[in-house]
């Protein structure tokens, strides 16, 4: 996890009230520090069970036109945050969340997950689940009998750089974003995430009109995208990163909300982690809703959201139910 010039973004908050042990009959809305500005966008956190508070949501009637899940990855692995850094002064590297459950476990605590997530959606809304190759051709099927096969958008390709110690193996340097719909009629807004086309491409359609085998595309348009994804990991945005192991870079969350909601529109991300939906669903207008069972990840998405300009109508939720947390939220 990256260190040095960025240490004053690595801090912490340590909000007492959010580590209360004893559990809430149902949510409670803590007072926040800060009085939010005008603004288009709203955020609501949650510090709890994403389970106990997604289906708190659905028997109010809410309902989501996109859902994004950044849930573990079944790697086996325990993730650390860094805190209370500062200009000057080195921070200190904390747990954040466990990942280490066996594989048939780890299922059997994603399958209700992604089930409520399904229920939450509106008729034409849109469910990504983020994963990489420990987990995710298990997760397919489980999303196919879920949804249907005939619901499967996509099966995105986040590619990055990065150093790997692996000698044995091609290096792994990417993850899997599977994509599933509600229903056939989903919204997807191809004009908000198209990209230019590269200059080979250009130069080749303006030398000769038959180099599309008689189709020309509308070159100052731009294409919408293919399905792999080349966006640098947050540790080489010194910029963004606060100090959350699996922090995921904004610009990839910008293409998601993009494409699959408008503003104005509903989001959910039921693994909020470090808080990168919430920010960039406040930059793009959405009202944005977030779950993370762990304390750390909840006062480091206050704090991102506190440097935003305006600041976003953001609401702060505890919902401890009692039973021990599983792991926390990636993003």
């Amino acid at each position: 996890m990256g260190r040095g010039a960025f240490e004053h973004n690595y801090q912490s908050l340590d909000l007492p009230e959010l580590r209360a042990q004893l559990p809430d009959p149902e949510p409670v809305r803590l007072p926040l520090a800060w009085d939010s500005a005008a603004s288009a966008a709203n955020v609501d956190l949650f510090c709890g069970d994403n389970l106990a508070i997604g289906q708190w949501l659905l028997t109010r009637g809410s309902s989501f036109r996109l859902i994004y899940l950044d849930p573990p990855f079944a790697s086996g692995k325990r993730y650390a945050a860094r805190i209370n850094g500062a200009k000057g002064t080195q921070s200190r590297a904390v747990h954040a969340y466990n990942d280490d459950d066996d594989l048939d476990a780890y299922l059997d605590w994603l399958q209700p997950r992604l089930a409520l997530a399904r229920d939450l959606l509106t008729d034409d809304g849109t469910l990504y689940v983020h994963l990489d190759w420990h987990a995710v051709h298990y997760v397919k099927v489980m999303l196919d009998r879920l949804f249907g096969r005939a619901r499967f958008l996509n099966e995105i390709i986040w590619c990055y750089h990065g150093p790997s110690p692996i000698t044995s193996a091609f290096k792994r340097k990417h993850d899997t974003i599977l994509v599933y719909t509600k229903s056939r009629a989903y919204y997807f807004n191809a004009d908000a995430v198209r990209t230019p086309y590269d200059e080979a491409t250009l130069r080749t359609f303006r030398s000769s009109r038959k180099a599309g085998f008689g189709k020309m595309p509308d070159l100052e348009r731009g294409k919408v995208p293919e399905d792999w994804w080349y966006f640098p990991v947050v540790a080489r945005l010194h910029g963004e990163r606060v100090g959350y192991e699996t922090q995921k870079p904004e610009a990839l969350l910008r293409r998601i909300i993009q494409a699959s909601s408008a503003p104005g529109d509903a989001i959910l991300d039921l693994f909020g982690g470090s808080g990168t939906t919430g920010v960039v669903g406040a930059k793009l207008e959405r009202h944005t809703t977030l779950c993370d069972s762990n304390p750390l990840a909840i006062e480091k998405t206050l704090l991102r959201l506190r440097r935003l300009d305006p600041l976003p109508d953001a609401r702060l939720w505890r919902y401890h139910t009692g039973t021990p947390a599983q792991a926390s939220g990636d993003a």
